[in-house]
């Protein structure tokens, strides 16, 4: 039933057309269970677990950095705008604040503490990680725009 009242048509919807992206929705599930081990992780005592001054810093930024790596690989099966920076940025930022979230869960943690260092090494890995997932997709990207072009040039001359 189609009513019509000036500029505004009241014309019931038809079904809404969704598609649900299967790839997508596995990284995504791989990449939330990568983020609750890292989770559960962070909840476990650690204080009879001798490390060596500082290298926490580093399984923080490799930890951290493979998280980012995760994300930006999930964000590749979506549209965020028109350049491929935006969704590395937002990785970036996403895998930051959940560092910064898991320091404050720590926090609450018996035998784990607070470092303000722990969380400029899990952002750092993750700025880190945002570069090297730039560089090697512009390196993708720009093999396809190459195979691309020697394509159109070939069917051009044919």
């Amino acid at each position: 039933m189609k009513h019509n009242i000036g500029f505004v048509s009241l014309e019931k919807p038809k079904g809404m057309n969704i598609k649900i992206n299967v790839h997508w929705i596995f990284k995504s599930i791989l990449t939330i269970v990568y983020a609750s081990f890292i989770y559960y992780e962070s909840s476990q005592d650690t204080s009879s677990v001798p490390l060596p001054a500082y290298s926490d810093k580093l399984i923080h930024f490799m930890v951290f950095g493979f998280l980012c790596l995760m994300i930006c690989w999930t964000f590749s099966s979506v549209t965020i705008g028109n350049k491929r920076i935006y969704k590395i940025i937002l990785a970036i930022g996403i895998t930051s604040l959940f560092g910064v979230s898991d320091e404050f869960h720590q926090f609450f943690t018996p035998h784990r503490s607070v470092d303000v260092f722990d969380w400029m090494a899990d952002t750092a890995g993750a700025v880190a990680a945002g570069f090297l997932w730039l560089m090697i997709t512009n390196k993708f990207h720009m093999k396809e725009k190459l195979l691309n072009v020697g394509t159109t040039s070939y069917q051009e001359r044919e």
